[in-house]
């Protein structure tokens, strides 16, 4: 068998250079004559078994490991998996990196690709493709906290809302509408936007909120952590999901609304890909483009943001970790910072009293003949707690952080 292995010395010495060559060759001579070199399988052939295989698994964490896999295929070549190393893996990380529009990638999105390479690799022991998982180069990453909004800062987003859906094209001011909702729903339920992507009205049920308390809204979600049901953080949040009922049955004028259909999408039905570049619109109108430390802020800040506040609140890290889908040690890593402010909270209480908030009659919608929508309709001729996005004139008195969060 003829041909070339390529290893890096990770030295400028010559002599040691040599005496690794030296070493190296002599490894592989035994492999040779032992019969233990072999030309084994092309690592583009494992990526092409694993997608046939996972291809119509419908869990966006495959479906996102398989959209990895086809960019690194272009990648790898000829290269065999017996041929894969740590530096392999150094190289493969460094040539995603440079693919990108900017060139760059955060110490997360690579931690994400590791994840990702490491479960591939791991069928590919299981199928007799790789003899064992290589290591994994180390991510020298510092632990910071992620852009979100802080209390002044949200309510100076929330304010604007109104004013940011007050335009004359129509398709314009639809989307505006929905993203107001959006905006609203994942700051307090801190969903991830993929979730919030396949989010389907059947998915989204009322439950009773406990004796003396108004019931709640729980949504079934599926992302990469699987399925989970997500409690919010107010019953407030049937008013945005209410909103868009509203504005779904208005625009099917007489059609059903199928439970099977998606929450937040377009007026003909279709998923709504990504709210970005509204979104930024929206944080550029109301100069909150970036946070204090300069670092741009992106949809998910409205999650960083909800875990932010309700540790601010007081809300334990194992049930936080559970409703949000993922662990307390990324919430502590992350989220730290918020455990001084939540003992300030604790040493400051009875210090403030909540603005009483004003109220205002809902106009009633014409009925789905889904049943399923029946915890929609019960709020038809009740009085609703107004908000700060409705059509109602500014609010005479100052409202709470509390009010903030729910409006």
């Amino acid at each position: 068998m003829t041909g070339y292995v390529y290893r890096s010395t990770r030295t400028t010495d010559e002599h040691i250079a040599y005496k690794f060559a030296d070493d190296l060759y002599h490894q592989q001579l035994v492999k040779v004559h032992t019969g233990g070199l072999s030309q084994g399988t092309k690592i583009t052939v494992g990526i092409d078994r694993y997608i046939e295989r996972f291809e119509a698994d419908v869990k966006q964490s495959v479906q996102y490991r398989i959209l990895l896999l086809k960019r690194v295929k272009l990648l790898v070549g000829k290269q065999t998996f017996d041929g894969l190393t740590t530096s392999t893996i150094s190289k493969l990380t460094d040539d995603l990196r440079k693919a990108t529009k900017t060139g760059e990638m955060s110490p997360n999105t690579v931690k994400r690709i590791h994840n990702d390479l490491r479960n591939f690799f791991r069928w590919c022991v299981e199928e007799g493709l790789l003899k064992e998982i290589p290591k994994f180069p180390r991510i020298n990453s510092e632990k910071s906290r992620r852009p979100h909004f802080n209390e002044a800062e949200w309510r100076k987003l929330v304010r604007y809302l109104r004013e940011f859906v007050k335009v004359e094209n129509r398709k314009t001011r639809r989307e505006r509408k929905m993203l107001i909702d959006y905006v609203l729903i994942l700051a307090n339920t801190g969903i991830r936007v993929g979730e919030a992507r396949t989010l389907k009205w059947r998915d989204i049920r009322e439950v009773d909120g406990g004796t003396g308390k108004p019931k709640n809204v729980v949504l079934t979600v599926t992302g990469k952590t699987g399925i989970r049901e997500v409690v919010a953080r107010t019953p407030d949040v049937k008013k945005y999901v209410r909103r868009i009922y509203d504005l779904r049955i208005e625009e099917l004028d007489g059609e059903p609304l199928s439970s099977d259909g998606l929450v937040f999408c377009h007026k003909d039905g279709s998923a709504i890909g990504s709210f970005k570049k509204s979104f930024q619109s929206l944080l550029k109108a109301c100069g909150l483009e970036k946070d204090s430390f300069g670092r741009g802020r992106t949809v998910y800040s409205l999650r960083h943001t909800y875990a932010t506040f309700r540790l601010h609140e007081g809300v334990n890290h194992y049930t936080l970790s559970r409703n949000m889908g993922t662990s307390v040690q990324m919430l502590e890593e992350y989220y730290g910072h918020t455990s001084n402010l939540t003992m300030s909270e604790e040493l400051t209480k009875g210090g403030g009293q909540s603005a009483s908030k004003g109220t205002a009659k809902r106009k009633s919608t014409p009925k789905s003949k889904d049943t399923a929508f029946g915890w929609l309709e019960t709020a038809d001729t009740e009085e609703m707690p107004s908000t700060i996005v409705s059509d109602s004139a500014e609010l005479s008195v100052e409202p709470t952080y509390v009010d903030l969060m729910t409006e």
